[in-house]
């Protein structure tokens, strides 16, 4: 009898969670959040035993606000989909999941932060908490918010600076005010039509959204010049082209009128990583246009598909190195310490980064291994952001200008590879 009672409250206690890994993990949209705010755990966790405490606060909120992101596409997805009211409990599990992710991932971060003595680190943890609850409000509030889940991440180089200046009583206080509104949102979460149209063009778009670019012919010429990678992302691809270095330029401006430190040039090279990977995502997401695409008349077989993707990947990456030299050269210009030798480390780093990004997604042929190929975008930030720490403490940057070559030589043998294991199955597979 008693054993019959255990079994029973064991039953009770795992039935929460029961299905929660295909849930969070087979999604295509909560996985690639949680597969990053895993990897910046990892990440933190090898920087305390290496020595690397500096970028420790920038990883473990990248995985903080990750985690936010991805529970908020989990409250999202329960607000688009109608079986969200006919499953019973359905809707209940899913929150204690996205509560025990959101409580399991915070006590792992202040036990590590705890255990390597590293108490500077808890402030600015304690920031990204706030953006991140702040941002799932946002989304139970208006479903649309989570169209700006991209601006989300780029208060991660902000909260070195801001932290310090808030209390840490005040933040705990934000914490407590939008914890409540949450849960108060929570309880009255139910299906909307706006929450369906986000999930659908979050799918399709790779999670980012952007204004309409219709009407204007010569973006047409240079949707042209990247065809056939933009095939399956449209032309938000080209809009991105158009919006990053805008505003980029802004921030330039914005930081040598008001005299603050915005590292636009930091953000410029992280997005043009970020934006490679948004191509083979949407390629993952919608592999059954590529039979349309090879059908197209002016390919050669298979063969010349898999050639034109390989040229056009090249024509981007061109592109994106440009872009990013410019830029670099005109903030060299309002700020010397960002010199010519730095600005050629920034372009290196940009082509090295979107190589080895644009080869491993060619590669990858499902969700996970899209994933796995995001720590690329984590491995590239700590690098670039350790050369900008380098240039601002005066160390020489021939060691940065050394690394990047045999780094440029790996992208372009990962390109090389990805050309090959692209539709290695022919187009009919992922």
């Amino acid at each position: 009898m008693n054993q019959s009672l255990q079994n029973s409250q064991l039953s009770a206690w795992r039935k929460p969670y029961r299905g929660m890994l295909r849930l969070w993990l087979y999604d295509l949209g909560s996985v690639g959040f949680i597969g990053a705010a895993g990897l910046g755990l990892m990440l933190g966790f090898l920087c305390f035993i290496t020595g690397k405490t500096e970028v420790v606060s920038l990883v473990f909120s990248m995985a903080t606000l990750s985690t936010g992101a991805a529970i908020s596409w989990q409250f999202n997805r329960l607000a688009a989909t109608e079986m969200t009211g006919l499953i019973p409990h359905y809707q209940k599990h899913v929150l204690i999941q996205a509560a025990t992710i959101a409580v399991g991932m915070l006590l792992i971060q202040l036990l590590v932060c705890i255990g390597f003595a590293a108490y500077d680190v808890i402030p600015r943890l304690l920031l990204a908490i706030v953006v991140s609850l702040l941002f799932v409000w946002a989304c139970l509030w208006r479903s649309n918010s989570f169209h700006l889940s991209f601006l989300l991440f780029i208060t991660v180089p902000f909260s070195d600076k801001f932290a310090l200046t808030i209390p840490t009583w005040m933040m705990l206080i934000l914490i407590a005010g939008l914890l409540s509104w949450v849960i108060h949102l929570c309880r009255q979460l139910s299906w909307n039509n706006e929450a369906r149209v986000v999930y659908l063009n979050a799918v399709q778009m790779g999670w980012m959204w952007l204004p309409s670019i219709k009407g204007f012919t010569w973006i047409t010429r240079v949707e042209r010049l990247f065809h056939p990678m933009n095939f399956f992302i449209g032309p938000v691809l080209t809009m991105m082209l158009l919006c990053l270095p805008l505003i980029t330029l802004g921030l330039i401006l914005l930081s040598w009128l008001f005299d603050i430190d915005v590292p636009a040039l930091f953000l410029l090279v992280q997005f043009t990583v970020i934006s490679c990977a948004i191509v083979h995502w949407s390629r993952i997401q919608r592999w059954r246009a590529a039979e349309t695409l090879f059908l197209l008349p002016c390919y050669s077989g298979l063969s010349g598909l898999r050639d034109a993707f390989y040229r056009s990947q090249y024509r981007f990456i061109a592109v994106l190195v440009a872009m990013v030299s410019v830029l670099g050269f005109t903030n060299s210009l309002i700020d010397p310490q960002y010199g010519g030798l730095f600005v050629l480390h920034l372009g290196l780093s940009t082509f090295w980064g979107c190589a080895i990004m644009l080869g491993m997604g060619s590669a990858s042929r499902n969700s996970l291994q899209a994933t796995a190929a995001m720590l690329i975008v984590l491995l590239h930030s700590i690098l670039v952001s350790l050369s900008f720490a380098a240039v601002r403490d005066g160390d020489s940057l021939w060691v940065w200008l050394l690394m990047d070559v045999p780094l440029i030589i790996v992208g372009v043998g990962a390109l090389i590879w990805g050309k090959k294991r692209l539709w290695q199955h022919g187009v009919l597979a992922p």
